[in-house]
């Protein structure tokens, strides 16, 4: 991906995005059953951890619990990143966008709706 992290705050990066990943697809994917699903999803599944490890370094893992991401001061001018209000709001902020599309393309996000070839169910 794009973003540089430092190798003290990799692995915490990692780990947040990877449960933000698992909540994403609803845990459908664990170490035991990973290399049952496709080549496809597997690849999919790792972009969408690789996106949220680098959405994390650029809003900062604080975003997470705070429901804030982004903003900035400059001078005397402040900046805002998106406000939320409700639980979707909060979470859809700490959300790559990128790693919601990689798990959309997966089949990965919505369990009711099953990808023909996808599921190892």
């Amino acid at each position: 991906m794009g973003t540089e992290a430092d190798q003290t705050s990799f692995p915490t990066l990692a780990a947040h995005a990877h449960r933000i990943i698992n909540a994403m697809s609803r845990w459908q994917v664990t170490e035991e059953n990973f290399s049952s699903f496709p080549d496809i999803v597997q690849t999919m599944y790792k972009l969408a951890v690789c996106s949220q490890i680098d959405y994390l370094a650029i809003e900062g893992v604080d975003s997470i619990n705070s429901g804030d991401s982004g903003g900035f001061t400059v001078g005397k001018v402040t900046v805002h990143g998106k406000a939320n209000s409700g639980k979707a709001g909060a979470m859809s902020a700490n959300i790559s966008p990128a790693a919601v599309s990689y798990l959309e393309q997966s089949g990965l996000m919505n369990p009711s709706v099953p990808v023909v070839g996808c599921c190892p169910c």
